[in-house]
């Protein structure tokens, strides 16, 4: 026995209920109870509706529906994570690695010309935050398309936030061991080369924020 449109909306709905926020897995969790409550109703034609509901929910367990939500959760990670090391991995293969070799040490010459080569580094670093801005506007103004929220676009703002956290820890370590590194030019390379890092996280999570802004449109024929 097929379910109506009303009876598809109405678990449609009811995965909604259960806090499922991203739409692709609104659209994957009702093609699978769907199916699923079909299955029971082939089998026994005399159940009624809810009855099939409650037993095709039974098969996900006990708070199925999120548990579903925290694998996808870290399957899209790691596949980002992946997919991003990747690309950065690219970055330190010939002829490109020249140049971020060379904007490397363009920077740690630069901090010569400063009588506090932390300041440098701390300017650097600010820098690099106000790089992110456009990246942060393009998440904000995406984080919706047409009124739907999408787990995998969420995913991708983590590479901004991260490169935020790197921020943090540069400037604690800056401010706790300044003397330091005032005293130890290598120290200043290190971060200088840091630095680099942190514009090829920020470039390639870019990349890959467009590429799946233009993948979910795509796939869910939204404009």
């Amino acid at each position: 026995m097929k379910l109506t449109t009303q009876q598809i909306e109405y678990v449609e709905n009811y995965i909604i209920s259960k806090d499922i926020k991203w739409y692709e897995l609104q659209v994957e969790l009702t093609d699978h109870m769907v199916t699923s409550m079909e299955e029971f109703w082939e089998k026994d034609p005399e159940l009624t509706f809810h009855q099939v509901k409650y037993y095709a929910e039974d098969k996900f367990g006990r708070n199925g529906f999120k548990v579903i939500e925290e694998e996808r959760t870290q399957i899209l990670r790691k596949e980002f994570r992946r997919a991003q090391l990747k690309m950065i991995a690219e970055y330190f293969k010939f002829p490109k690695i020249i140049l971020g070799i060379l904007l490397g040490f363009l920077a740690f010459k630069a901090s010569f010309y400063f009588d506090e080569p932390v300041k440098f580094v701390a300017i650097l670093f600010g820098l690099l935050a106000v790089l992110i801005i456009p990246a942060f506007y393009s998440f904000y103004i995406n984080r919706k398309i047409n009124g739907k929220r999408f787990l995998e676009l969420n995913i991708n703002h983590g590479t901004f936030t991260g490169i935020f956290g790197l921020m943090y820890w540069v400037m604690y370590f800056l401010n706790s061991f300044k003397e330091s590194v005032q005293s130890h030019p290598i120290l200043i390379l290190a971060l200088c080369c840091l630095w680099v890092v942190g514009i090829l996280f920020l470039i390639t999570g870019i990349h890959l924020q467009k590429k799946t802004i233009e993948n979910v449109k795509r796939q869910y024929q939204l404009t």
